[in-house]
């Protein structure tokens, strides 16, 4: 874990370095990101990044929102915000809400398989019974960037095999396939931590039900 602290805080300084801290031309590293939807389906995206704005400085997160129709819509938003782009290589973990995962999961998968900075690793979870933002901003239990343990958790758990371990690849080859698959399901304990789920189980590219996990943890 203090190793991909590490490196993610060296990045932002290569980019504080290069003058690309602020203002136009900004390039935000992204390590995790959420996509919630109301009930007029409207979509909100709301993105992890990191900056260290000097030599001394802790690497610390800043969050941005957007709202729109598409998945291309809310990362357009996201970088007009910016006044630069979105680096996406270091995102290890997109949240989606449970009305996401049912009803527009397959092009928020087409949209990420578009993008040359997203890593083909990349892990979706679905948030269970709590809103996908807030897992995304929920504190680390450890003095670590959130994003980071995040991500750490869910390969953690996947690795152990109390999670499904399925990335975004083969996602992608599920889905055009058509067959069924599961991915993992996050929710909140009453202090605000994020814990396992259990499984978000999907057929036809949608989510259908969950299986397995307590969400009153």
């Amino acid at each position: 874990m203090k190793r991909i602290v590490l490196v993610i805080a060296a990045l932002c300084l290569a980019l504080y370095a290069g003058g690309v801290g602020h203002g136009a031309g900004d390039l935000l590293p992204i390590l995790s990101a959420s996509v919630s939807q109301d009930a007029e389906n409207v979509l909100a995206l709301t993105a992890e990044g990191v900056r260290q704005d000097s030599l001394e400085g802790n690497a610390t997160s800043v969050y941005l929102t957007a709202a729109g129709r598409t998945p291309d819509e809310l990362l357009s938003e996201i970088e007009q915000m910016l006044a630069g782009q979105l680096y996406l290589s270091h995102a290890r973990t997109i949240i989606v809400d449970e009305s996401v995962a049912a009803q527009n999961f397959a092009p928020i998968v087409q949209t990420l398989l578009t993008r040359s900075d997203v890593r083909l690793t990349l892990r979706i979870a679905v948030a269970r019974g709590v809103p996908a933002h807030a897992i995304v901003r929920a504190q680390a239990v450890a003095e670590e960037i959130p994003g980071a343990a995040l991500g750490a958790l869910l390969d953690a758990h996947a690795k152990r095999g109390e999670l499904p371990d399925l990335p975004l690849c083969r996602i992608a080859d599920h889905m055009l396939s058509g067959e069924d698959f599961s991915l993992p399901a996050l929710t909140l304990t009453p202090d605000g931590r994020v814990i396992p789920a259990g499984a978000a189980q999907f057929h036809a590219g949608h989510l259908t039900n969950f299986s397995r996990g307590d969400t009153d943890a």
